[in-house]
């Protein structure tokens, strides 16, 4: 398989864990009762801390895998920061 379809299909299970996690964790947030929508609060605990543990898992590898847009991303805002404050590290000789 291609890095890009890993990297396409890592990027779309990531984002549907996401929102598996914000959805576990709204209907523990908002259901104060010990059933939410059939299902007991101690079954939708042990869901959400799951789908957390895997996106904890997943993010660093989705990190690795995209490494270099990392890098290249992190070091156009550094230098976008540096044009914004006139900041000028070109060395110079004192003429």
């Amino acid at each position: 398989m291609k890095k890009l379809s890993i990297k396409a299909i890592l990027s779309i299970v990531l984002v549907l864990v996401f929102l598996a996690l914000a959805f576990t964790g709204a209907l523990l947030y908002f259901g104060k009762t010990g059933v939410v929508l059939g299902v007991s609060r101690h079954v939708l605990r042990q869901v959400h801390f799951w789908v957390a543990a895997s996106m904890c898992t997943l993010v660093p590898v989705h990190l690795l895998l995209n490494l270099r847009t990392l890098r290249t991303e992190l070091r156009t805002l550094r230098d976008n920061k540096r044009d914004e404050f006139g900041i000028d590290e070109r060395k110079t000789d004192g003429k």
